[in-house]
């Protein structure tokens, strides 16, 4: 009976040290996937405009510190929007697995083509405001991981 109890605990030590040390060599994986409304329309005065992400960080390492995220209009290629995400974690792992919401609110700021634009003195109407698609992307400080997903921006106001 010892003998198989011994054998048993060797091969799960096994397993656990190959699985511990594959997921330290594996390379940061982020994977996006869309939570909630992908389509916002600029009418919706009274309705959430926020763009939310369900978002799969896979094997990163802490040290590294912190992910960027950026709103980029697709047709032209604009970044409109760039922040910090900043990781927070207290695991002593060397590799750290972990989900977590990205969220994006839709402002006149970021969507406008009147630079002269001030949201507090001027109606949405004066913005002209840059519809169609946009990509929410997530990257490592470096840029060498990207998660990335689409959503649409409609004004049917007219």
């Amino acid at each position: 009976m010892a003998p198989k109890i011994l054998s048993l605990f060797a091969l799960f030590t096994l397993v656990t040290m190959t699985f511990s040390m594959a997921q330290a060599s594996s390379p940061t994986q982020i994977a996006l996937s869309s939570y909630g409304n992908t389509k916002i329309d600029l009418a919706w005065d009274e309705k959430d405009q926020m763009i939310r992400t369900w978002t799969e960080f896979s094997n990163f390492d802490p040290s590294d510190g912190s992910f960027d995220m950026q709103i980029v209009q697709k047709e032209t290629g604009k970044v409109v929007s760039e922040s910090s995400i900043n990781v927070m974690t207290t695991s002593t792992n060397s590799s750290v697995d972990f989900n977590s919401f990205v969220l994006y609110m839709v402002n006149a700021h970021d969507i406008c083509q009147n630079e002269e634009f001030d949201a507090s003195t001027m109606a949405w109407q004066e913005c002209n405001p840059l519809t169609g698609d946009y990509i929410m992307q997530v990257s490592t400080n470096d840029g060498s991981v990207v998660g990335s997903t689409e959503f649409t921006i409609v004004d049917t106001r007219a």
